[in-house]
């Protein structure tokens, strides 16, 4: 449906005005309106009362404006923590001398403009560039007798406790919800402790290219790479699934499995590994028919006998199940899971395996990576031809 503001609607010259729909849906836009008013309702009243009846400002108005980029777009450059108070601190700090040092000989437009420009410098070189300062700057200068007479005290009440505020909250409401990461993260770390990057990082666009692209263009980006390495990486992984088709778990996954049930002796399982030459047995709960943990064949390694020459697995222990041994936290996929997604499971985070189970929790597969590597294998030669 066609809206007023729809740009289509509009002559081609004007539309060029109006910025693209928003992508993310109704909640998330709500759920910014909630936290910002959330955010700026604890620190207003925070500071009030910290403060008392002195007539002093208490809330920087710059403030509401630091309050909708931390809060409708959390993955910002511009809004994270260190840009957050650095950004205001800086600019409080610029706005005071500029208006103590400079206030008396020069008139107050040109002082109220050299604030602006020299904490926006001293924001780009200090890696803390914060749109919102430019506006404490101005209010430094322009804020009037209370604010002039607390001098540089404005910088740390109510500059930095403001900050310290909205920064708590916005760690606080912003990582409570599911998808969202506040502060935005680096890129994952190896899982093997190595400093290569994860396979997933190693071909196609790398975080180095894109940070060269950034370079050419000159100009300030207000995205991350990290960030824009995850864009890159979710359209490349719709655009195969879009020339390759979805293909999901229940076309990929063995069927025919072999599986121990809790209690099993371990000395069962370890010639069950042996005869059927496979890495990992999915345990079953006896009671439920749902996973109980995976047993493979590192989970040996706990009970080895590292004074014996031929470093036996205590596994032979008369009594010892399975249970002791197995790894209870286990990934588990669905049927109808696309295989695209099992792609960062076992490149990056070191899956080697992943039990699919049904809607009620239930083993009825296995998906290994020598599936993946031969479904996309399949795939990709048939993108080819």
């Amino acid at each position: 449906m066609k809206t007023l503001i729809d740009p289509a609607r509009w002559p081609r010259r004007l539309s060029r005005f109006i910025p693209p729909a928003p992508t993310v849906g109704h909640v998330e836009r709500w759920r910014a309106v909630g936290f910002s008013l959330l955010a700026v309702l604890i620190c207003g009243l925070t500071t009030h009362l910290f403060i008392g009846p002195a007539l002093l400002p208490w809330l920087v108005a710059s403030m509401g404006a630091a309050a909708v980029i931390i809060f409708a777009m959390p993955s910002s450059p511009v809004g994270q923590p260190w840009a957050l108070v650095g950004g205001q601190m800086v600019s409080a700090l610029i706005g005071v001398a500029c208006l103590r040092w400079l206030g008396p000989w020069l008139p107050l437009e040109f002082v109220a403009a050299l604030a602006v420009a020299l904490s926006i410098a001293a924001m780009l070189y200090a890696r803390c560039l914060h749109p919102p300062g430019g506006a404490t700057a101005l209010t430094a200068v322009l804020g009037g007798e209370a604010v002039s007479r607390l001098g540089f005290g404005f910088v740390w009440m109510p500059v930095l406790v403001n900050a310290l505020i909205l920064l708590a909250v916005a760690l606080i409401a912003n990582n409570s919800v599911r998808g969202r990461r506040y502060p935005l993260m680096r890129q994952q770390e190896n899982p093997h402790r190595t400093l290569d990057p994860l396979p997933t990082a190693r071909v196609g666009i790398r975080e180095a290219d894109l940070t060269a692209a950034m370079h050419e263009i000159g100009e300030m980006v207000d995205v991350s790479t990290e960030e824009l390495s995850d864009i890159v990486a979710r359209a490349e992984r719709h655009a195969a699934t879009r020339q390759w088709g979805e293909l999901d778990c229940a076309q990929l996954m063995s069927r025919d499995l072999v599986t121990l049930p809790t209690g099993a002796l371990a000395a069962e399982a370890w010639a069950l590994l042996r005869r059927h030459r496979i890495g990992a047995l999915p345990v079953i709960d006896a009671g439920n028919g749902r996973v109980a943990g995976v047993l493979a064949l590192v989970d040996f390694l706990k009970y080895v006998e590292a004074d014996t020459d031929m470093a036996l697995p205590q596994h032979r222990q008369p009594g010892l199940t399975v249970d002791a041994l197995m790894s209870r936290q286990v990934v588990t996929v669905s049927m109808t899971t696309p295989v695209r997604e099992l792609v960062p499971l076992m490149a990056d985070q070191g899956v080697h395996r992943l039990p699919v189970v049904d809607e009620e929790g239930r083993l009825v597969g296995m998906v290994t990576q020598s599936d993946l590597i031969a479904a996309l294998s399949r795939n990709g030669t048939t993108a080819v031809s």
